[in-house]
């Protein structure tokens, strides 16, 4: 492939830019669903969720108006009682579902990629549905899920053969609201180290990829089973403290240099040792725009105790027109191997274990309208804009030697969001390894010499 080609894809996403952009003040504020703190009038509207019809539960006299289920909380009917009678064994499970229509939403998102990289083959992927499932028990009480299905889960076609996929459960809890500032939370804990793993959602993201540092050193998505506790405090007339803080079963000894932590965690079924893992984060948000995080991990990956312990950073500040966002990552782990699961398990490989990891990204994103093209939109995407992203990132999975595990990358992003749950990506990204010997650095001159490109578009939206 032409080396001029990553240029003139650079030109494309640039030009859009020139001359275009709306000065800040006409710019339409439309942030991410998950953006911490925005202002409120900010904030996209909620349309009315998804209905559920269930079959054998029509009107019967076509009044328009379908009868309350068997099972339904009535006026004077308290929640007890509706869930005693749900469980009755009389009642059917068409009953059982219908009963709940009016405490559990349904909603989710979902991802669909074309990639065209500079070494190797364009695809499709279908990278990821996702299922979300909210119930209110009861005031105090309430249930969210979320389960992905990557790449369509099951069979997955890979190097020509059918086999298994990969469905989910990343994230299942249950709470209990103690006080306004102290709620018990139990289940599958999606673990609360930076930031991005928090708010990984592809519809609230501008850039088709996550984070690479962000997908190893912090494995996102990283869910682990436990328990803690969670809760935020206003400070005075603006600010605000919030925290999460909890123990898991954590990450085992599967920790690999390139890979980081990723197959090392997802502690579903069992722990490998008898020590609980700890993970919280603290955030302090002095306006709505602006929030800042410190959070970490502490827990042994084996089982003669030697540890992982980690530290993150996260920032996120919003200043009119742009978003400015970034993270940082330490790792330091005990020197051990890959070892210790059952014998005869594949997974003792014996390898050895990386003594440390770092990470980092920083990311810019310029919301902007071009007022003639969105004339000629239909009335429902006048409020639409166009984000240009650029992010610059690192991660060394071992900062012991320089391997292929070192990883710099460069991005350029142009999206175009009609509606605020709906948004086509499109990027390009100019990256180096360490394969070579040789640090890779946005700064060196190696990086543009011996670097590649990839190119990707995606469509992302949220239901």
């Amino acid at each position: 492939m032409p080396r001029r080609l990553p240029l003139i894809l650079l030109s494309l996403l640039l030009a859009p830019l020139t001359g275009l952009a709306q000065d800040e003040g006409s710019t339409p504020e439309k942030p991410a669903s998950d953006a911490p703190r925005v202002p409120q009038e900010e904030q996209p509207k909620q349309e009315e969720g998804p209905r559920l019809d269930l079959e054998g539960l029509e009107d019967p006299a076509a009044t328009g108006t379908t009868p309350p289920a068997p099972n339904a909380e009535t006026p004077g009917e308290s929640a007890q009682e509706t869930f005693n009678q749900r469980l009755q064994p009389t009642t059917t499970l068409t009953q059982r579902a219908a009963a709940i229509l009016d405490r559990t939403t349904l909603g989710g998102y979902a991802e669909h990629d074309f990639i065209v990289p500079e070494q190797g083959k364009s695809t499709f992927r279908n990278h990821r549905y996702v299922l979300f499932v909210y119930s209110h028990i009861s005031e105090r009480i309430s249930t969210a899920t979320e389960i992905e299905f990557e790449f369509a889960g099951s069979p997955l076609k890979r190097d020509g053969v059918l086999g298994a996929g990969e469905v989910l459960l990343e994230f299942s809890v249950v709470d209990l609201m103690l006080t306004d500032w102290l709620t018990f939370r139990a289940g599958v804990i999606l673990m609360p180290v930076g930031a991005y793993n928090l708010r990984h959602d592809a519809p609230a993201q501008e850039l088709p990829e996550r984070p690479i540092a962000y997908t190893t050193v912090v494995p996102t998505t990283w869910f682990e089973s436990g328990a803690g506790f969670l809760g935020g405090f206003d400070l005075g007339r603006d600010w605000r403290l919030s925290y999460e803080v909890y123990a898991v079963n954590g990450l085992d000894a599967k920790i690999l240099d390139g890979q980081g932590f990723r197959a090392a965690r997802g502690s579903h079924l069992e722990d490998n040792n008898d020590d609980k893992a700890v993970t919280g984060r603290v955030s302090v948000s002095p306006f709505l725009g602006l929030e800042a995080g410190l959070s970490g991990y502490t827990g042994a990956y084996d089982l003669e105790g030697r540890r992982v312990n980690m530290v993150n950073a996260d920032v996120f500040w919003r200043l009119g027109a742009w978003d400015l966002t970034g993270e940082v990552v330490r790792a330091f782990i005990d020197p051990g191997y890959v070892q210790g699961f059952p014998d005869g398990s594949t997974a003792n490989t014996r390898d050895r274990v990386p003594t440390g990891m770092f990470g980092f990204y920083g990311q810019a994103n310029y919301r902007f309208r071009i007022e003639p093209f969105f004339r000629l939109l239909p009335d429902e995407w006048h409020d639409g804009h166009f984000t240009a992203s650029l992010r610059y990132e690192e991660k060394d999975t071992d900062t012991e030697f320089v391997t292929a595990g070192d990883v710099s990358r460069l991005t350029l992003g142009l999206n175009f969001r009609p509606l605020p749950p709906y948004v086509l990506k499109t990027s390009f990204f100019w990256e180096k390894s360490g394969g070579d010997g040789q640090m890779p650095h946005a700064w060196s001159r190696d990086f543009w010499s011996e670097g590649h490109w990839n190119f990707m578009a995606s469509v992302a939206y949220l239901f």
